[in-house]
């Protein structure tokens, strides 16, 4: 290489050493200081959340909250937004996206029991404001899936009980095995019989003890198995709907109210048999 192409060269990499160094001036005096900053400021959030959620007038606080971002500010607060959400969109106000970043950063501190002055660290450690967002969510969504998969589990276990109505087919064990039988009984809400199918007949030889883990398993491969059918039977679909009122908040409250009432029919009874004082 020539001296000039040389020198031309180490020319074009100085510039780019030269811009490289002014890239990292400008993340360590820029972005750094402001996360800095910003991660200061979420502390004193944190701080103002404290003294409004452990005020004797919180709802007082949050209700004057609510009706100053919508009038003033024209920001809609719904029923069911959580209190923190009030107070971090009361305070970061116009900008709504950074207000739900921020709620969300509050709420998985809060959760984790970290205090305002350990908040800063907290974030540091958990990789910054956009980390801990996606942890937030990711964990959001898991608990969502586990809300749902215990829906379906109480489904099909309303479900099955309802088909014991109607069962494919129905045997009494024998007296020898009934105390065995019982022993075997879990915490699940089923019992199941292990089977050998010989010349087309099933024979039981035995019956698994139950505990919530095993029946977990069965559930879920019962809800596959419902899952892939293409087609239901109007009894299967009559069957559905009954389960689903079964599981239902109107339905467990009505046979709560029941069980109250009979308990009560119960120890009025109780103190009817009892016998009356002797007289002094």
């Amino acid at each position: 290489m020539k001296k000039n192409g040389k020198l031309l060269v180490e020319q074009v990499l100085s510039e780019g050493d030269l811009l490289a160094q002014q890239q990292v001036d400008f993340y360590d005096n820029y972005i750094v200081k402001a996360n800095d900053v910003l991660y200061g400021l979420l502390a004193e959030l944190m701080r103002y959340s404290d003294q409004v959620l452990g005020s004797d007038y919180k709802l007082e606080i949050l209700s004057k909250m609510r009706s100053t971002l919508s009038t003033k500010h024209h920001i809609k607060v719904q029923k069911n937004t959580p209190d923190l959400t009030i107070i971090v969109k009361y305070v970061v106000r116009t900008n709504r996206k950074n207000a739900h970043v921020y709620a969300r950063v509050l709420d998985m501190a809060y959760r984790q029991d970290v205090m305002a002055d350990e908040l800063e660290d907290f974030i540091r450690q958990n990789g910054g404001i956009d980390r801990i967002r996606e942890s937030n969510v990711n964990l959001e969504g898991v608990q969502k899936r586990k809300s749902e998969d215990e829906g379906r589990a109480k489904l099909v276990k309303a479900l099955l009980n309802i088909k014991a109505e109607t069962p494919m087919a129905e045997f009494r064990i024998p007296g020898e095995w009934t105390s065995q039988v019982h022993d075997s009984h879990g915490v699940g809400s089923f019992l199941y019989p292990i089977c050998a199918i010989v010349d087309g007949i099933y024979k039981v030889v035995g019956i698994v003890p139950m505990d919530y883990e095993f029946e977990e398993q069965i559930l879920k491969r019962v809800i596959v198995d419902i899952g892939s059918k293409g087609s239901y039977s109007e009894i299967e679909k009559q069957q559905f709907a009954k389960a689903k009122e079964m599981i239902s908040p109107a339905y467990q409250l009505k046979i709560q109210e029941e069980r109250d009432r009979v308990d009560e029919q119960r120890r009025a009874k109780k103190l009817t048999l009892q016998p009356l004082p002797m007289a002094a």
